[in-house]
């Protein structure tokens, strides 16, 4: 394809050449490329309606240097431009190239990203009926693509140096131009600089005493906080919290499952969260929380430690409501030690452990009103400045703190300019289980290394602003009688210097800009412009340049020789303006996040980073994907305010990237709040939602990144490497075209597709057992129309309209409304509540999924298929569905773990099948549910026994009766056929004068959540996701 320009006298020639041919030239116009037979699409993520060239562009991935991010830079104004004649942006697919990577290990199947590209050229091959107008490969051996890529026109370009690349890419588009962009840049990477700062600073603690809040909460059973202020004096810097009861507790073990019961009496089941009150926004600020699953944990989980971000007005909120811990605290058995200054007393007799907290009066006192106790210590501290501020590019930080008294508890936390805490020797603090480690030492305390010295290690640290700088806060963990001195150390090493990273961001804003103009982008070093871009821009006939210099590294002699050849139009030097300008023409403020950082790959089950490649960037992707939305790449690095807040990021997702810790809130809202400071100072927050994508590594910039954004903004997030990351972009922008290759989108036939659905069953009498069961409709093929797969395995079912007597509490949303009561006008809402509980009209929706995702399936004219079994579902997804829905229990470990319905015990990894019990009959139920009595007809038939054994075999749900060894396990029997036919005669008229409340209502004990904890699993298993991939071939496009 021949590339517009505005040369007016070859224009001229152009015009009169089509004068005398006509009809001639226009078919060979045609011949080249497919993009005028296209209308174009108004629906997509570009900045105007887009219509897509039917070519591919190849790059390949070069992880040594950067050669390979500059020519995918300088390729995007020729593969996505906005034609303003046309008032339309043409694009095409541009990706980086990798060979598979064929390994023995099975964790290595991570490093391999040529899986992506080819599912994604399958769909891509579809689409242009299986022959492209054209494939440009940028390096990459044409005897490395696959045979079927068929294109009318292979163009292969190849060089060694970014300037020359750039500029055959130029001219295999361009044949004039009037405009053009050049970049400033740094051809070669450097090689890491080392350390450039090596300091120490001493300081010293004097003593203060240990200060001590104490609160009585009673116990409520409801969702609400109950809040209880108090003060943090100046010089307080530690504070730890804990929430306990007097009690008894009996933990029970059996070999395979040691700790299965873990009781306490009376029981509860209570969560913290710690404020403390932020002068600068006139707000509390959540600055600790637990939510440990006491019912199965035991009683004394519920402990936290803080920095004390502010010294003034703190508050410390219970709330009774029972919840399940996200960490794994509680499923890791051991000895239980005292942990408060209250009486204890722990025994233990082979696997039964057993004891109290309290003394046997308090807790006589506490079985007939149970009243909560909240117990605060507040520990001194001193803040140290970092006088030292760190360099662009600092890595690899180390501090290392001593001190002279060896009978001194002491540690340490990294403050960060915005205030939050990047990292503390105390992580996790104090420990949120009473358990008892001989390896580690007592962890119901702060651990400690052992000796008198501690020390951190940061994979990075960001710029401060003016007047800014890191600061230590080192702090007592214990009590002091004297001051105590201490040495702090510290150094960090440079890996890449501001000219570098100026550089890179010169071409990524350049590639952008570029497309906006649709114009070529060439390059320049600072010392001399390449001799071959002055004959391109000539060759060209290029009268006016913008010319990218971030950080005005240009030189005199450099800018002479562009000068000589062409007019500079704008010499962008600051950030800023290069913003500005691209936004201006675009009059978009979308915003995409990316970093300079080498992306740190990882392996199969290891949850951690395993290394880093030395220059795999996702600056390219970024930019690609910037240039459809019409909006500059922000790099993270470049700017102070936005490096000083990717720290504690990194840090907490490369420590918990099993994504069971929970971070907190406090580093979330101040960095959050930083980064907005940013977006607000250069125009990105506006009214409404801003769009926020970021492109990175997860252990280059965690995942707790973008979620901090929501509410503020709408973020997306893109991971892996940047081949998987150019691939994920490509599908993104091309979603509209390429999903019609998915068999249920297929417009010809009406998206028909035969997928397995699930079976039907009920129970009859006598109810037990096979004969008590029966399947009404069997598992089969069946056809559908633009089908969904609904997989619902554990899913909440009736909560507040029936679980919620069970609970004694309705969930309310965030806002105040409440699922299943509060009213809808919104059309599409109307009749939601009827499969639920048959009341007509417009509703917010109940939770309860099993009836309310296929009712809005059928609303948007999607036909639900529902499989719960693993086989079927992996069938169903090859033959192809528009979107999996998930409803299951998940883990991260093993490549990720989804439970299916296996009553046949096909995969080891699961809990065996009840013998003799009827469910085994049903091998793929269109929902799951409980074994015991459960049926596909009511699924909700063992309950989470939380109020007492005696509760339980009456089936009365009394929160303030009298409750008796709650056990936390779902055993508890939901429907029992025979007291509900009690139940309906005591509802006689006259009779229910004579019958309690309890005997009439037989539907309160429903827990409203299907196969939860232990007893209603039997029947499932565990798939990881190496099972789930060796199953799968290209889902096209299916959504999940």
């Amino acid at each position: 394809m021949v590339k517009k320009g505005n040369n007016i006298n070859v224009l001229l020639t152009y015009i009169a050449v089509f004068a005398m041919l006509g009809g001639v030239i226009l078919p060979t116009v045609f011949a080249e490329t497919s993009r005028l037979y296209v209308d174009g699409f108004d629906k997509g993520v570009t900045w105007k309606p887009y219509s897509p060239l039917k070519r591919t562009t190849f790059v390949q991935l070069d992880k040594e240097n950067y050669l390979d991010d500059y020519a995918y830079l300088a390729a995007i104004p020729t593969s996505v431009f906005y034609a303003e004649d046309e008032d339309r942006i043409f694009t095409n697919p541009l990706m980086f190239f990798e060979d598979a990577v064929y390994s023995d290990e099975l964790k290595e199947r991570t490093l391999n990203s040529r899986q992506g590209i080819d599912y994604f050229m399958e769909d891509w091959m579809g689409y242009s009926n299986g022959r492209l107008d054209k494939m440009t490969l940028i390096n990459v051996p044409k005897h490395s693509i696959n045979n079927d890529w068929n294109a009318k026109n292979y163009t292969i370009i190849e060089g060694t140096d970014p300037s020359d690349l750039a500029s055959q890419i130029t001219l295999n588009e361009w044949s004039y131009s009037n405009n053009a962009v050049v970049a400033v840049i740094q051809e070669e990477k450097s090689e890491n600089i080392g350390i450039v700062v090596d300091n120490s600073v001493d300081g010293s603690l004097s003593p203060k005493e240990t200060r001590e809040e104490h609160f009585s909460v009673p116990k409520t059973n409801e969702v609400y906080p109950q809040y209880n202020q108090f003060t943090v004096p100046e010089g307080y810097k530690f504070i730890t919290v804990r929430s306990w009861y007097p009690s008894f507790y009996l933990d029970v073990g059996v070999p395979g499952f040691e700790g299965i019961i873990n009781m306490s009496i009376p029981a509860g089941d209570r969560d913290l969260q710690i404020y403390c009150w932020d002068d600068n926004n006139d707000q509390w600020m959540m600055a600790g929380i637990t939510d440990a699953w006491n019912a199965q944990g035991g009683m004394d989980l519920d402990k936290t430690s803080c920095y004390a971000y502010t010294n003034g007005k703190w508050s410390v909120a219970l709330t009774d409501v029972p919840t399940k811990s996200m960490g794994a605290e509680s499923l890791i058995p051991n000895d239980i030690r005292p942990t408060g200054l209250e009486v204890q007393k722990h025994r233990s007799l082979s696997s039964i452990s057993f004891g109290r907290y309290g003394t046997f009066l308090e807790i006589l006192k506490n079985m007939r009103n149970t009243m909560y106790q909240i117990d605060v210590e507040m520990y001194p501290g001193v803040m140290i400045d970092i006088e030292d501020i760190p360099s662009y590019g600092c890595r690899d930080a180390k501090f290392k703190l001593s001190w002279n008294d060896q009978n001194v508890d002491l540690g340490f936390s990294l403050i960060g300019p915005s205030g939050e805490e990047v990292l503390s020797t105390r992580s996790p603090g104090v420990s949120t289980s009473c358990h008892f480690d001989e390896d580690n030492h007592d962890d119901t305390i702060i651990p400690l290394p052992e000796g008198t010295e501690t020390d951190m290690r940061l994979e990075r640290l960001g710029e401060c602003l003016p007047g800014e700088n890191y600061q230590i806060c080192v702090f007592s963990m214990g009590e002091m009688s004297s001051t105590t001195d201490f040495t702090l150390e510290y150094s960090w090493e440079q890996n890449m210097t501001r000219e570098e990273g100026d550089g890179l961001a010169s071409a990524t804003e350049g590639a952008v800009l570029a497309s906006v103009l649709n114009s070529p982008l060439l390059y320049t070093t600072a010392s001399k412009c390449p001799q071959t871009t002055i004959d391109t821009l000539l060759k060209l006939g290029v009268d006016n340049i913008e010319l990218i210099d971030l950080g005005g590294y240009l030189s005199d002699n450099a800018l002479d020789e562009i000068n000589n050849v062409c007019g500079i139009k704008n010499h962008f030097i600051e950030y800023r303006d290069v913003y500005d300008y691209i936004r201006e023409k675009t009059k978009r403020n979308d915003v995409i996040f990316s970093t300079v950082d080498s992306f740190s790959y990882w392996y199969i089950g290891e949850l951690k980073a395993a290394g880093e490649y030395p220059a795999a960037l996702s600056l390219g992707p970024a930019a690609y994907l910037a240039a459809q939305h019409g909006s500059p790449v922000l790099i993270l690095d470049n700017h102070p305010e936005l490096s000083a807040a990717i720290p504690w990021h990194v840090e907490f997702w490369r420590r918990h990237a099993n994504g069971l810790t929970k971070p907190t809130v406090s580093e979330m809202y101040l960095t959050g709040t930083r980064v907005y400071n940013f977006l607000k100072d250069h125009d990105f927050d506006q009214e409404g939602e801003e769009t926020i994508i970021t492109l990175a590594g997860q252990f280059d910039l965690g995942l707790t990144w973008d979620r901090v954004f929501i509410g503020k903004g709408k973020p997306g997030r893109f991971i892996g490497s940047p081949t998987d990351l150019s691939v994920w972009a490509a599908k993104t922008v091309f979603y509209p075209q390429i999903i019609f290759q998915n068999p249920a989108a297929d417009i010809e036939s009406g998206g028909k597709v035969d997928l397995i659905n699930g079976s039907s069953s009920k129970r009859r009498f006598p109810w037990r057992g096979k004969l008590g069961f029966k399947i009404t409709k069997p598992s089969e093929e069946e056809t559908f129309h633009y089908p969904v797969l609904d997989t619902l395995i554990c899913y909440d079912h009736k909560f507040n309209s029936r679980a919620s007597k069970y609970w004694g509490f309705t969930y309310h949303t965030a806002d105040g409304d409440i699922p299943g009561v509060t009213p809808s006008m919104e059309p599409i809402d109307n009749g939601v509540m009827e499969a639920v509980n048959g009341q007509k009209g417009g509703f917010l929706a109940d939770l309860s999924g099993s009836e309310v995702q296929p009712f809005y399936l059928k609303q948007g004219g999607f036909d639900p298929v529902f499989s719960t079994e693993f086989e079927a579902n992996m069938y169903n997804l090859n033959q192809g569905v528009l979107l999996w829905m998930i409803n299951t229990h998940g883990g991260p470990y093993d490549g990720g773990l989804l439970m299916f319905w296996d009553v046949e015990g096909n995969n080891p990894q699961g809990y065996p099948s009840i013998p003799g019990a009827g469910y085994t009959t049903e091998t793929n139920p269109w929902r799951g549910y409980e074994w015991r009595l459960g049926s596909t007809t009511e699924p909700d038939t063992m309950t989470c026994e939380i109020h007492g054994v005696l509760p339980a075999i009456m089936g009365n749900p009394d929160p303030t009766g009298f409750r008796l060894l709650p056990t936390a396990l779902d055993w508890g029997l939901a429907y029992k056929p025979g007291r509900d036919i009690l139940g309906k005669i005591a509802s006689l008229p006259v009779i229910k004068w004579f019958t309690p409340d309890w005997l009439q209502d037989t539907q309160d004990y429903y827990d409203g959540v299907i196969i939860t904890v232990f007893m209603g699993r039997f029947g499932t298993s565990w798939y990881n996701g190496t099972q789930i991939e060796e199953e799968l071939d290209n889902v096209h496009s299916t959504g999940v």
